[in-house]
C-alpha cells in the first residue's frame, strides 16, 4: 500500500515536469509467499488485485523493481531514489511472538548510489549501494524504526520479450531496526523466550532472481528471493526460528492504456 500511494504521487508530480515520458496503466492480480519476518518459520500467502504502473520520464521511473528517481548521473555513476518496505505480521499467529506487539506495515525511503560496471548489448552489470530510513505505521501513527542498507551486484539481461535480473548482496541494519524485529523486552520475557537486545551490523545475505515477460497488452512477472542470516548479528535472538527465508511472487496484468 505504501508503494502504491507513493507511486501515484510521484507519477502525477513527474508527469507534470517531464517533457518526454512513457506511461502504461493496467490492472492485474499478484500472489506473494513470504514469512512473517526474516527468521520466522510462520509463512503466509497473500493474493490480491494490483494496479499495473510503468512510467519512464526525465526524473522518475516506476516498474517491477519499484520506484527510482535519477538525481544525478555522470560517467556511469548515478544517484537514485530508493523505496522498499515490508508487510505487517500478527503476533498471535506466531508462537514465539505470542503476547508481543504486532509488527506493523513498514516503508523504507532513501537513496541509492549506482555504478555501472559494464554494459554490452542487452546485458548490464551494476553495483548498487542503497541507504534507507525505515518507518512503521498502524495507519494511525508513524514511527521511526532505524536504517537499512543492502549493497549488491545487479545483472540485467533483456532478450526478446523477456527481461531477467539477478541480484546478490548483503544486508546491513542498525540497532533500532534489529530491535524492532528481534528484541525481547523484560516485560515480554518468559521461560522459553529470554530477554534479548539486538545490535546493529551484518544482517545476512540476499540473492534474488526476477523475470518479466511482456507481449502486446499482457505482462507477466515472477521472482524468488532468498535470505540467509546464519551469521547475522541477531541470530541468537529467541525470535529467530530459522536462518533461511524465502520470498516468492508471481503476477499477471492487462495493459489498457499506453501514452508515449
Amino acid at each position: 500500500m505504501f508503494k502504491i500511494i507513493l507511486s501515484l504521487f510521484l507519477l502525477t508530480y513527474a508527469s507534470l515536469l517531464a517533457k518526454d515520458y512513457k506511461l502504461e496503466l493496467g490492472l492485474g492480480v499478484g500472489s506473494l509467499y513470504y514469512p512473517n519476518y526474516i527468521g520466522s518459520k510462520i509463512t503466509q500467502i497473500l493474493t490480491l488485485p494490483l494496479p499495473y504502473i510503468r512510467y519512464r520520464g526525465d526524473y522518475f521511473r516506476i516498474d517491477e523493481d519499484g520506484l527510482s528517481g535519477k538525481l544525478f548521473g555522470i560517467n556511469g555513476l548515478r544517484l537514485d531514489l530508493s523505496i522498499s518496505g515490508s508487510l505487517p505480521a500478527n503476533s498471535k499467529q506466531n508462537g514465539v511472538r505470542e503476547s508481543m506487539p504486532d509488527l506493523d506495515l513498514t516503508g523504507e525511503v532513501g537513496f541509492q548510489l549506482i555504478y555501472r560496471i559494464f554494459q554490452k548489448g542487452a546485458s548490464k552489470l551494476e553495483f548498487e549501494f542503497p541507504l534507507r530510513a525505515v518507518l512503521s505505521t498502524d495507519l494511525t501513527n508513524l514511527k521511526y524504526q532505524g536504517v537499512v542498507s543492502n549493497p549488491q551486484l545487479k545483472y540485467s539481461l533483456d532478450y526478446s520479450h523477456f527481461s531477467w535480473t539477478f541480484r546478490s548482496g548483503i544486508m546491513i541494519t542498525d540497532e533500532n531496526y534489529n530491535n524492532y524485529y528481534y528484541e525481547v523486552g523484560d516485560k515480554y520475557a518468559t521461560a522459553s523466550r529470554p530477554a534479548y537486545n539486538a545490535k546493529g551490523g551484518f544482517s545476512g545475505i540476499r540473492n534474488r532472481v526476477g523475470m518479466t515477460y511482456k507481449k502486446n497488452a499482457w505482462w507477466y512477472g515472477a521472482f524468488i528471493s532468498h535470505f540467509n542470516i546464519n551469521n547475522a548479528v541477531f541470530k541468537n535472538s529467541p525470535l529467530v526460528q530459522t536462518h533461511d527465508a524465502l520470498y516468492c511472487g508471481a503476477s499477471v496484468a492487462y495493459i489498457f492504456y499506453t501514452q508515449n
